[in-house]
């Protein structure tokens, strides 16, 4: 499947701020699931040369730098991605990330009294890791609802448990903390969902779960209740949203900001 992907982000600040440091984490690229990125720009307004580079996670991060002061900043990203198939072979884990991907974080904390309580709901017995994490794929969206607004981008998987409702990002921290408390290694996946049907228009990107099996990464998007197929485009992957949140940056100065996004996916087979 070919999916063509536009995104679009514009801060605005309320006076002109000083030495803005941006990261930009939104451009897919090749992946050993064979995803491919046939092509794609990283452009921003005012102009600043986008430089690449890989993080610990094997993500590539663009970024930028802006001497003179700015009052907007517009993040523009465009791609053609072939997708890739809905696992990915893990020929040899580095033992450092593999100790992380079995950590508890801030945003998936699941030595927490909540999380440990809500797992008790779910039936561990009678299946490996794989199947466990299926089941549990069809589990968490049968119990919890996916409102949009029930929680902040800030949200942890607490707060997930305890508004009863949350969004993708929200589904993928809960999913990695029920499965890091078994001892079973997963990370959080950010990418585009695209539809081929037609068109989709988003103010986001997407949020899974891969979990490692035997080698092999396992992609599940617990928000849906499906496992990870050609629909799904991968822009990167970490410990949770914290490590690869879409833009970041720093600047000098006393503005307030405000921002808009938009997304537009469309994809053809």
């Amino acid at each position: 499947m070919i999916v063509h992907i536009e995104w679009k982000t514009v801060y605005r600040y309320t006076q002109p701020v000083r030495q803005l440091h941006s990261e930009v984490c939104l451009l897919p690229g090749d992946r050993p699931s064979g995803q491919k990125l046939l092509h794609g720009t990283v452009a921003t307004t005012p102009d600043a040369e986008a430089r690449p580079y890989m993080d610990i996670f094997g993500n590539t991060v663009h970024h930028l730098d802006f001497v003179q002061p700015v009052d907007h900043l517009s993040v523009h990203v465009q791609a053609e991605v072939q997708s890739g198939m809905g696992h990915e072979p893990e020929h040899r884990l580095p033992p450092l990330l593999e100790h992380l991907y079995l950590q508890p974080t801030p945003r998936a904390p699941h030595e927490h009294e909540d999380v440990r309580l809500f797992a008790r709901e779910f039936d561990w017995h009678g299946s490996d890791a794989l199947r466990t994490s299926a089941r549990l794929n069809e589990f968490l969206p049968k119990r919890l609802r996916f409102v949009v607004g029930a929680t902040e981008v800030s949200a942890t998987a607490v707060d997930f448990l305890q508004a009863g409702a949350g969004v993708c990002q929200d589904y993928a921290h809960l999913f990695i903390a029920m499965l890091r408390a078994r001892r079973i290694p997963a990370r959080y996946v950010s990418g585009y969902l695209a539809n081929a049907s037609g068109e989709i228009n988003a103010d986001a990107s997407h949020a899974w779960v891969q979990v490692l099996v035997d080698g092999v990464w396992h992609g599940f998007d617990p928000a849906n209740g499906s496992p990870q197929d050609e629909r799904y485009v991968i822009t990167a992957v970490g410990r949770d949203y914290d490590d690869i949140p879409p833009v970041r940056g720093t600047y000098r100065g006393t503005a307030s900001e405000e921002w808009t996004t938009s997304v537009r996916i469309a994809a053809a087979s």
